[in-house]
């Protein structure tokens, strides 16, 4: 599945805001243990995409946050924040979270980064910051997905939301 998301990532055009194919892949290898946690524990968790000395990728601290929001540590000096990683915490059908949130793509934006959010569907998304637009990696369960999950509950689900069809969605315009 990985490597199919990965050759997908690599034949997409360059405008399509999709990020780095190595750094999807990283963002998926440290996400698929945090996913099982968020689950058991109904708990968001976040950390930050940081770039080292002589560009070497890695991650801030894993931070356990609440039912409905998780803020990273801010990241040592020297190292350079790429992007915020987030879980979105267990399945609970009167809450949407198969898409990021307003909040998610505007914290990206005021923090300068790009973003990465996990549903608890199991979906990717990888959130433009500078776009404004949030753009849907890979499908339900290319991710763990919470056991509890059921397909359809927050709607038909978009690949690609700019920040005023966000906003729409939340509040509950078509």
């Amino acid at each position: 599945m990985l490597a199919l998301l990965l050759l997908a990532l690599l034949l997409a055009p360059a405008e399509s805001g999709r990020p780095p194919p190595d750094e999807v892949a990283l963002v998926i290898r440290r996400l698929g243990p945090l996913q099982a946690l968020s689950f058991a524990e109904d708990r968001e968790y976040c950390t930050y995409l940081l770039r080292g000395a002589g560009g070497v990728l890695f991650f801030s601290e894993i931070v356990r946050g609440g039912r409905d929001g998780c803020t990273p540590r801010r990241p040592l000096s020297h190292a350079t924040p790429v992007a915020s990683v987030h879980t979105h915490g267990a399945y609970n059908p009167d809450v949407p979270a198969e898409f990021p949130t307003t909040l998610d793509m505007e914290s990206d934006r005021n923090e300068g980064v790009a973003g990465y959010v996990a549903t608890p569907g199991g979906r990717l998304w990888h959130i433009d910051s500078r776009r404004m637009v949030a753009v849907q990696l890979c499908q339900p369960g290319c991710l763990p997905r919470d056991p509890a999950f059921h397909e359809g509950d927050d709607g038909v689900i978009a690949d690609r939301y700019s920040h005023r069809q966000l906003i729409a969605l939340e509040a509950g315009s078509p």
